[in-house]
């Protein structure tokens, strides 16, 4: 009775988690990402989920996530906070349905045409106290995208170091800076020398776009200079050399 029992026990529970299965079949939209005019950038999002698991009824909540990764899936460079949604209508075992068409802004701009990745991730959300799924495997999906520019030239052969190129390094006359990605319109670009001190000020430096700035360095001692990078909530610092 008692072995009858645990197995009854582990039928059950089993089963209950195999209720929650769900799997990212598509992304659906958006057909493009292109750089807004204000430093935003906005476009709607919309995935198609399959159903392996129970029939999900019309009011079951789907847990989603969104988030843009670089070229090479080996930084993300945007985030989004987690969202929930009803299905609103019966799914059976093995069907699929669409979730809504989400509009999505972005504080900030890619600037130059890069390769991206969009990805997805999707759970059910109410039938435990958290997000869970018998196969997880299955639940985030990645596109390759072109994140298409609107302002300055196309870098797309730019080595990228935490989302921001320095060239030419060693620097002569001029230290271009681009940024993959800027967040917002606000950004500032400053060089130190190794003391600390501030060696580039903000009147030598020309603003292209808001991923674009040049860096007056020709009246310089040649060496080595720290550059630093404030991007919205991110600082980055590199160094590079100065030549004449």
């Amino acid at each position: 009775m008692k072995k009858l029992f645990t197995l009854l026990l582990l039928a059950i529970t089993a089963t209950g988690f195999a209720q929650t299965d769900i799997a990212l079949q598509s992304i659906d939209k958006p057909d493009y990402i292109k750089d807004g005019t204000d430093g935003t950038t906005s476009f709607e999002l919309q995935f198609t989920i399959k159903n392996n698991g129970a029939a999900l009824t019309a009011t079951d909540t789907i847990y989603y996530s969104w988030g843009i990764l670089n070229g090479e899936r080996t930084t993300v460079v945007v985030n989004a906070d987690p969202r929930l949604f009803i299905t609103g209508s019966p799914v059976p075992t093995g069907g699929s349905f669409q979730s809504p068409v989400f509009n999505v802004g972005i504080n900030g701009i890619v600037g130059t045409s890069a390769p991206i990745n969009l990805a997805v991730l999707a759970y059910v959300f109410n039938r435990s106290i958290s997000a869970e799924d018998a196969d997880s495997t299955d639940n985030l999906i990645i596109n390759p995208y072109v994140w298409e520019k609107q302002y300055g030239a196309s870098v797309a052969d730019l080595t990228y170091n935490e989302n921001i190129s320095a060239h030419p390094n060693p620097a002569n006359d001029v230290l271009n800076v681009n940024l993959l990605f800027a967040a917002g319109k606000d950004i500032q670009v400053e060089l130190f020398d190794l003391s600390g001190k501030i060696a580039s000020k903000k009147e030598n430096t020309t603003v292209v776009s808001p991923t674009y700035h040049k860096l007056d360095v020709s009246g310089l001692e040649k060496g080595i200079y720290i550059l630093k990078v404030t991007n919205g909530d991110a600082v980055s610092t590199s160094k590079v050399s100065i030549t004449h």
